[in-house]
C-alpha cells in the first residue's frame, strides 16, 4: 500500500478530511477536560472510536492477525489519549489522532509479523524435535493433554466462582464466558461480532481480569 490511508468513498476530498481531522480534534479536547467526569468521558470516546472507524481512514493490511492488532492497538489507544498509561501520551500539537493510531497500528503489525515468523521457526524446530523423540518422551505429551484438560474442566466447572466478575453491564459477558470462548479458538473480533460488545472492551477485560485470575489462581490451585 502506497499511500498512508485507504480512504471511504466520501473522504477523499482534503477539503472533506481537514473537517473529519477538526471534528476529531475537538473531541480529544473535550475528551481531556472531562477526567471529573468518567460517563461522559467515555461516551465522547466512544464517539470519537467511532467516528475513527467511519472515516474509512484506519491503516488496513490483508494478514490473518490485523484484527488482533487492531484490537490491541484501540486498547493503547484507549489507555494513552489523554494520560500516559501503557505508553507515550497521544500529543495533539505533533499530529491527528488517526494519524497517531496509524503509526502505531502499523508498528504493532511489523512486531506481529516478526513474532509470527520466529514462533514458525520454533514450530519447525520442535516438529522435528518431535519426530527424534524416543517412544518414552511421548509421556511428556500426554501428560500435556491432560493439563489441558484440567485447565478446560475448571473453567467450565468454576467450582470457586472466580470467574463470574463480568464486563460492567453486561452480565453474560463472564470471565468463565471468555475464557471458555478462547478456549474453543474464538479471537476477540469474533465474540465482539457474537455478543454485540466493543472488541476494546472485551480485550481490556481480558487483560485486566480473565487473564490474571487464569493465571494466579489456576497456578495456585494446581501448583502450576
Amino acid at each position: 500500500m502506497n499511500d498512508e490511508y485507504n480512504p471511504s468513498q466520501g473522504e477523499d476530498h482534503p477539503s472533506d478530511r481537514q473537517l473529519l481531522y477538526q471534528e476529531l480534534d475537538i473531541l480529544v479536547t473535550q475528551i481531556c477536560q472531562e477526567i471529573s467526569n468518567p460517563w461522559k468521558q467515555r461516551r465522547l470516546l466512544n464517539q470519537l472510536i467511532v467516528k475513527m472507524e467511519n472515516s474509512g481512514l484506519i491503516w488496513k493490511e490483508d494478514v490473518p492477525y490485523y484484527e488482533d492488532a487492531v484490537a490491541e492497538q484501540w486498547g493503547f489507544f484507549c489507555s494513552n489519549l489523554w494520560e500516559s498509561r501503557t505508553g507515550t501520551q497521544y500529543d495533539r500539537t505533533r499530529s491527528n489522532p488517526i494519524t497517531w493510531f496509524n503509526n502505531r497500528l502499523r508498528w504493532r503489525l511489523l512486531t506481529l509479523a516478526q513474532n509470527l515468523a520466529e514462533e514458525n521457526g520454533r514450530r519447525c524446530q520442535n516438529e522435528k524435535r518431535l519426530e527424534q523423540l524416543p517412544v518414552e518422551d511421548e509421556t511428556h505429551i500426554i501428560e500435556c493433554v491432560q493439563f489441558f484438560e484440567i485447565v478446560q474442566s475448571w473453567i467450565e466447572t468454576n467450582p470457586d466462582g472466580i470467574l463470574n466478575e463480568h464486563i460492567r453491564g453486561r452480565k453474560d459477558l463472564t470471565c468463565q464466558v471468555i475464557l471458555s470462548s478462547m478456549l474453543s479458538g474464538k479471537k476477540i473480533t469474533q465474540m465482539a461480532a457474537e455478543y454485540g460488545c466493543a472488541y476494546q472492551t472485551i480485550y481490556g477485560f481480558w487483560k485486566n481480569k480473565c487473564r490474571p485470575r487464569l493465571l494466579e489462581k489456576f497456578g495456585k490451585n494446581y501448583g502450576c
